[in-house]
């Protein structure tokens, strides 16, 4: 359900020599903190230092900015300082904690610049309205700031030299080191570098900053092939989030003839509006049916973009040809990643995550007067179908459900599976295969022990496969089997036969137990068809290297899809 390569680690500060420099009278403070310049200690005179005031770490400013590449000067008629430079304009007055930004938007920071014996400081946080990384480690007394090109660089660096324990020990915070064992981390690098090729360089970064977070993304080149890799560092410079996904080809697919497609809102008027997209034949004559699409686990577009593949835009697409209007829409993670980021993660649960928007989303069709309001059906991806029981339930309230490569038995159990079949594809003559294995049973350990757990303890525990404890239990609660076995309403479950993160011969076999007593349920097995409905026999199949050669939903299944929802009329 999980998708492996879509793996978000969540880390500490970067990597920093510790040290100090020797107190000056002259500053009046008893400790100066040193500073780091691009992972290169800045060199300073005697008579220009840092110095704290208070809690706030203030650094030379023209000796910074020009170490980041920019041009310093003070402006006296204004008593205010300029940087030039990366296509912007910064001006800080003196004694104000604003910084105006290409002299429109201002930024408050905490600190004023001042000036201090002929020589003007501002607080290390004018550097972050910037753009750049920046970091005080109060133990060590020493204060960071980095391009997040260098930022990025650095993380590249790490991983690329083999140095996985110095990454885990200097970068990761205690949540992920917890979640996220070294070995993890090296087994993930090597399964990139495996399938593409030695690492040769990071590219141009670009940088985005919104709600106190600065995500940083630059392709990442390897003999054989790019990724792209994105790196969400927090406001403390702490980085919150590591991502390594394909590189789109660029898609020139344009929507086929016959089809037209609205932009919509899910949502509208709720604290979390989602962007959506309805597809609709251009032709039509009486009420259309209509289908939701609900995406599977992780921060997904309207598209569900994942890997080589855009599986929600092919069944729009493919089922809008069919006479059937189609919704997909932007999931709350995604469009709202960073609410959701950092310690913000703990407490989400699926209810905020895909339920509540999947039933304002299949509302939002019963209430459309092109639409029939009583043939408006609901198909769940991975963790979708999963769900889907649960948000008809919920109020969704659906015609019926259409269950892609979901499962009904709990999340954790298909994580465990999934992990323990990685490790029994794992020579018996590596020495890393005993030591994942003993990792993974210590979380199945912790998995079991959820059902004894009140929600108050669950919120408190360790995290359970990298998963929040809290997130866990609280699927459990909602238990998709007993909820499923209650319909009595149309249910359609397809399967691809080489899934290998949701199994045909326990997930499948399990939804037929779970509906025996539902003369309604339908179930279809797709020879050849992996987790996404795409048939692939390269190079790799069978592993997560198929899924970065991009494909297609299969023909097949988007036709028995239509066919099943024109026979429930």
């Amino acid at each position: 359900m999980r998708k492996k390569m879509a793996i978000v680690l969540i880390c500490s500060t970067l990597l920093l020599e510790g040290g100090g420099i020797n107190p000056e009278s002259v500053y009046g403070e008893a400790k100066q903190p040193a500073v780091m310049l691009n992972n290169v200690r800045l060199k300073m005179s005697d008579e220009v230092k840092p110095y704290l005031d208070g809690k706030v770490v203030m650094i030379p400013v023209r000796l910074t900015g020009e170490g980041l590449g920019y041009e310093v000067s003070y402006i006296k008629a204004q008593n205010s300082l300029q940087l030039t430079g990366n296509e912007h304009t910064y001006v800080m007055k003196l004694e104000e904690g604003t910084v105006t930004v290409d002299g429109k938007d201002k930024l408050a920071i905490d600190g004023k610049a001042v000036l201090k014996r002929d020589r003007i400081y501002v607080p290390l946080a004018y550097f972050s309205a910037l753009g750049m990384i920046t970091s005080y480690d109060s133990a060590a007394n020493l204060a960071a700031v980095s391009t997040p090109q260098k930022y990025a660089d650095h993380v590249a660096g790490l991983l690329s030299t083999g140095r996985y324990m110095e990454l885990w020990q200097s970068v990761f915070n205690k949540e992920v080191q917890q979640a996220l064992p070294v070995l993890k981390v090296q087994s993930v690098w090597e399964m990139l570098a495996g399938t593409y090729g030695p690492f040769v360089r990071l590219d141009s970064a670009a940088a985005a900053s919104a709600d106190g977070y600065t995500v940083i993304q630059a392709p990442i080149v390897f003999a054989q092939g790019s990724l792209k890799m994105s790196v969400t560092v927090d406001g403390s410079g702490r980085l919150a989030g590591l991502l390594f996904t394909p590189i789109a080809p660029a898609d020139d697919m344009e929507l086929p003839a016959g089809l037209r497609e609205e932009e919509t809102i899910v949502g509208a008027g709720t604290a979390h509006p989602l962007k959506g997209t309805l597809t609709l034949p251009e032709h039509t004559t009486g009420l259309l049916p209509s289908v939701v699409l609900v995406h599977g686990s992780g921060a997904s577009d309207r598209d569900e973009t994942a890997f080589g593949y855009k599986t929600f835009r092919d069944l729009a697409w493919g089922l809008a040809k069919q006479g059937i209007a189609v919704l997909r829409y932007d999931k709350r993670t995604y469009t709202y990643a960073q609410q959701y980021a950092g310690e913000a993660s703990a407490g989400l649960t699926v209810k905020e995550e895909t339920v509540e928007d999947a039933v304002l989303a299949a509302n939002l069709l019963k209430q459309d007067a092109r639409l029939d309001p009583e043939r408006v059906y609901l198909a769940g991806h991975s963790l979708g179908g999963m769900l889907a029981p649960r948000i008809d339930a919920a109020g969704g309230n659906v015609a019926g459900l259409i269950l892609l490569a979901g499962s009904p038995r709990k999340l954790w159990e298909i994580v465990y599976d999934q992990n323990m079949a990685g490790i029994q594809a794992m020579n018996d003559s590596d020495p890393h295969k005993a030591q994942n294995a003993a990792l993974v049973d210590a979380e199945l350990q912790k998995a079991k022990a959820l059902a004894s757990m009140s929600s108050q303890q669950a919120s408190q525990a360790e995290p359970v496969f990298g998963l929040p404890a809290a997130y866990l239990l609280e699927m459990q609660q909602q238990d998709t089997a007993e909820l499923a076995g209650k319909l009595t309403k149309p249910v359609l479950v397809l399967q691809g036969e080489d899934d290998f993160q949701v199994y045909a011969d326990k997930d499948f076999v399990e939804w037929k137990e779970v509906l025996k007593h539902n003369p309604s349920a339908e179930f279809k097995l797709y020879p050849g068809l992996n987790h996404f409905f795409v048939d692939y026999d390269g190079k790799g199949a069978g592993t997560l290297e198929e899924y970065y050669v991009p494909g297609r939903v299969s023909d097949q299944v988007i036709a028995d899809i239509g066919v099943w929802i024109g026979r429930q009329k």
